[in-house]
């Protein structure tokens, strides 16, 4: 009890400290983060409401593994003049969302279900957080707020239940480039590999069916034919506004395997040629059911 009494005492000693203090001697992101702590609830939701902007508009949480072409989709989505994005991947602008990095499973978060997998029935409480957290980082005009996690391919059930309206695009890509992307960059086992992407749209695929508004890509359809998938996203996302369809011609820095930024291309290949013939038996033997249900067939 005592502990507490002090720790109120302090947080009031702080903010009458920084209430009487010029503000622009202070950093804004600090201010920010202080201000979780200072400021009653009602106030913390306040002001979230009012930085979103939601009105009419909705959450759009982007799907899908990585390496799978999720970073692709958001920077085309990004363009469009009714969608608001995050500088970066939501979990990496909130404290209020487990990080990969610190359960050392960089690349395979799917492996700890018990970290990451979080339902309607998950604690609501982080949601408060992040909402306020991803409310400094978007721009302050209504329009649909755009967000891109991997990790959020687990709790899409939990997003659906505490951030409403809300609608899902998922990405799938074939396993073998996927597998062979995660083995390159993070030294994972291919099996490791290609038990994260069974895994991983395991979830996806279950959980979508309680969703109210999903809608499922593949890269291998964007890739080869944009114009008639960005019609499809425009249809799902009700846009008054077509995308500028020009910038589908422009190169996207979208982490491909080149290191710089391409136009729209299909990579897969490039992936294939970089497996052994044993890797891609053993990325099929694991994977085959869920590819199977994506319609990838096995090589």
């Amino acid at each position: 009890m005592n502990a507490q009494v002090n720790l109120n005492r302090s947080l009031r000693s702080l903010q009458r400290l920084i209430r009487y203090r010029d503000r622009e001697l202070i950093p804004a992101r600090l201010w920010h983060q202080l201000n979780w702590y200072l400021q009653d609830r009602e106030y913390i939701l306040r002001w979230t409401n009012k930085q979103l902007q939601l009105d009419s508009y909705y959450w759009l949480f982007v799907l899908g593994i990585n390496n799978s072409g999720t970073t692709m989709l958001s920077k085309i989505l990004s363009s469009h003049p009714l969608i608001r994005s995050l500088p970066s991947e939501g979990q990496k602008l909130t404290s209020a969302l487990p990080k990969s990095g610190d359960y050392g499973v960089t690349r395979l978060w799917s492996s700890r279900p018990d970290i990451f997998y979080w339902t309607e029935d998950s604690d609501p409480e982080p949601a408060i957080r992040a909402s306020y957290d991803w409310a400094y980082f978007y721009e302050t005009r209504p329009g649909i707020l755009m967000n891109k996690s991997p990790q959020h391919s687990l709790r899409s059930l939990w997003l659906q239940r505490n951030f409403q309206p809300s609608r899902f695009l998922a990405i799938a890509r074939s396993p073998y480039a996927v597998c062979e992307g995660i083995k390159r960059r993070q030294g994972y086992s291919i099996e490791a590999a290609a038990q994260h992407w069974k895994s991983t749209y395991e979830r996806i695929l279950a959980d979508k069916e309680h969703l109210n508004s999903f809608c499922l890509l593949k890269y291998e359809d964007f890739c080869a034919d944009p114009i008639q998938e960005i019609e499809r996203i425009e249809q799902f996302l009700d846009l008054s506004i077509p995308f500028d369809r020009s910038l589908l011609k422009q190169p996207v820095n979208a982490h491909n395997m080149d290191t710089r930024p391409q136009v729209i291309q299909d990579f897969n290949a490039k992936s294939l040629e970089r497996l052994s013939p044993q890797e891609i038996e053993k990325i099929g033997a694991i994977a085959a059911p869920v590819m199977a249900q994506l319609g990838y067939e096995l090589k």
